[in-house]
């Protein structure tokens, strides 16, 4: 379920980022043709004026009418101030708003001098100056006047002011944290839509968004902002092929914005649901772990002698079933061992039963020194009667365990004064498997043997089915 979750959010996050880049995308083109298209309208009326320049006696008509026959197309575009004619000098014989200009020297001006030396007839877009007419900051469109013999002869050019181009960004509605904006090819920040906060880098050369933008002329990309630091989604493109860059730069955190506000609550949802899960997981897996322990502990119990510790006789004949199975089939030997206490009523009259407990309990714990192998199973299978069932022990290893094992419970000193010896002691039986022979009752009743035959001998003995020791 989280995995169809995270993957649909995911995808919605990649239609979201995909949705703002075709938006950009789209608004980059339209924005482009619309500078584009404004700018060639101010070339074709810089053309127009060029054209009226050829006339025949153009200068010995009336200013009106030659005025008229110079500038009838200088409000074509909107981004267009006025159309204006120098001489060689650079000199303004003519504009199109008036003779407020005429005369004003623009020889020292960067794009007179290149047209003056280049001898190209192409237009050519200077970078923001300051109009000598106008005194405004501006965009000059300029193109290269020649006589008939190819001697420079001035230029004509249209003014743009800035403020002219500036709807063209300021009426598109961006995020606040968003940025359209148009560049010179060195850098130069022309437009801005939001205007520079005061203070702000207005060249931007060399940076790297810049940089990419340039090279590449048009494309996509997501960069940090030479300007802010912002992290934004670039659409780019270069208006017309004139040498300008416009950029729509989308932040990222706008574009994520509107997932982040439907995806939050499905997130905290799904991530509520998971705890919830986790939790309910963990409580479910401690009771089965509480069912566990509870089901090992009344196993144990169920298996177990309370008052020794040892396997009750239930866990016993189990015990020697499957140990007789074992036996048969891997042809080994197994051997078992009856245990009883000597005059062990005698010692409960004599004592009380709680002694009697506690003697049985210390002849438990001497049965677990002397059986210490993992395989042995100790086992109490009656009042003061023990069992040991000891795979792969031939007889003679039984004997001499059950000898060890007399030794430890005599050595104990418990006092019996209704045994001979003075003492707690134990009788044994031991027997082995013989071979085909794996009934479980045929194993005890020649254990039993044994040990009546212990008992027989005068107690604290050990007694095999093929003899004594």
């Amino acid at each position: 379920m989280l995995m169809l979750v995270m993957f649909g959010l995911w995808q919605a996050r990649e239609d979201a980022w995909k949705a703002s880049e075709v938006a950009s995308s789209n608004l980059v083109t339209a924005l482009s043709r619309n500078v584009g298209n404004n700018v060639r309208l101010v070339d074709q009326a810089v053309i127009a004026t060029s054209i009226g320049l050829e006339l025949p006696g153009l200068w010995k008509y009336p200013e009106d009418v030659r005025n008229l026959v110079l500038f009838n197309k200088a409000r074509w575009s909107p981004y267009l101030s006025r159309v204006f004619v120098t001489n060689e000098r650079g000199r303004i014989i003519a504009l199109s708003d008036g003779a407020r200009g005429v005369g004003v020297d623009l020889s020292g001006r960067s794009y007179f001098r290149l047209l003056r030396s280049s001898g190209s007839r192409k237009p050519l877009l200077s970078s923001v100056v300051i109009s000598r007419i106008g005194r405004e900051p501006s965009l000059i469109l300029a193109r290269r006047i020649a006589t008939s013999d190819g001697r420079f002869a001035g230029i004509v050019a249209g003014e743009m002011p800035l403020r002219l181009i500036r709807p063209t960004l300021d009426d598109v509605v961006i995020g606040s944290r968003s940025a359209i904006n148009l560049f010179n090819l060195d850098g130069t920040i022309l437009l801005r839509n939001p205007a520079l906060k005061p203070g702000a880098a207005g060249n931007i050369g060399g940076a790297p968004t810049f940089e990419r933008m340039k090279r590449e002329m048009t494309g996509v990309f997501v960069g940090r902002s030479a300007v802010d630091n912002e992290q934004r989604l670039y659409v780019f493109a270069r208006p017309a092929g004139l040498p300008l860059l416009l950029d729509v730069a989308t932040s990222t955190s706008e574009i994520l914005a509107p997932w982040w506000k439907r995806s939050l609550p499905v997130i905290l949802t799904t991530l509520a649901l998971c705890a919830g899960i986790i939790v309910l997981a963990s409580l479910f897996q401690r009771e089965l772990l509480r069912r566990e322990k509870l089901e090992a502990e009344l196993a144990e119990l169920a298996s177990t002698d309370g008052l020794t510790g040892l396997l009750n006789r239930r866990s016993f004949d189990a015990g020697l079933a499957r140990e007789l199975r074992r036996a048969e089939r891997t042809k080994q030997p197994l051997s078992l061992a009856i245990i009883d206490a000597d005059h062990f009523k005698a010692f409960n009259d004599t004592y009380g039963h709680v002694a009697g407990d506690k003697t049985l309990q210390s002849i438990a714990d001497a049965m677990r020194e002397v059986y210490r192998r993992p395989a042995d199973q100790i086992a109490r299978i009656g009042g003061e009667e023990f069992a040991v069932l000891m795979p792969d022990t031939p007889q003679n290893g039984a004997l001499a365990r059950a000898e060890a094992l007399r030794y430890a419970v005599a050595g104990l000193g418990i006092a019996h004064s209704g045994n001979s010896e003075g003492v707690v002691t134990v009788s044994v039986g031991v027997t082995s498997m013989m071979e085909n022979d794996a009934d479980p009752t045929v194993i005890m009743r020649l254990a039993d043997q044994a040990l009546y035959e212990a008992k027989g001998r005068g107690r604290n003995c050990v007694s095999s089915f093929h003899g004594e020791t």
